[in-house]
């Protein structure tokens, strides 16, 4: 009796050590390298459902990045992630980019907590971002950029301070 408890130590001890070597692999599949205000260089859009204006901004090229979570929401401000994959080498992993944000209104009638679009992670930088382009979009509180695997879990996210109002005049 005494071995059998034993082996059922040793096998819970396993089992638990299991558990956490994959959920360090699980949660390590991708990292936030740099974030804060940014820069990026538009190159397209693409129509996007899940997104307030129904446009998803492409962008291309190294994005500079003023690392800060505190944003100052002015039309025309953007913020964001860069991010790579880690530990999983050349491979392309698609994912689903999540923004969390406050309640915004659209004009044609949407009241929208979230916002979603598709974007693939590889070894190389990528960036996730808002920009922000529409009266509506300019609320006030926390700003949470998710990246999800296909099944909806987080990968990683990055929060942001967000205040609207107080811009300059352009």
């Amino acid at each position: 009796m005494a071995h059998y408890v034993r082996y059922l130590v040793f096998l819970t001890a396993v089992m638990v050590w299991n558990t956490g070597l994959a959920e360090e692999r699980q949660t390590s599949a991708v990292e936030i390298v740099d974030w804060g205000l940014t820069s990026p260089k538009e190159v397209g859009s693409e129509v996007s459902s899940d997104t307030p204006t129904g446009v998803n901004r492409l962008v291309e090229g190294p994005v500079d990045v003023t690392r800060t979570t505190k944003i100052r929401a002015c039309i025309g401000t953007s913020f964001g992630v860069l991010y790579r994959t880690s530990g999983i080498g050349e491979a392309v992993l698609p994912i689903t980019v999540v923004v969390f944000h406050p309640m915004i209104k659209t004009e044609d009638g949407r009241s929208m907590l979230k916002s979603s679009w598709p974007d693939s992670a590889t070894s190389l930088r990528r960036y996730a971002g808002w920009v922000f382009e529409r009266d509506f979009e300019l609320v006030s509180g926390e700003w949470t950029i998710s990246l999800r695997d296909l099944s909806g879990r987080e990968l990683v996210a990055k929060s942001f301070d967000v205040t609207a109002g107080s811009c300059p005049i352009s």
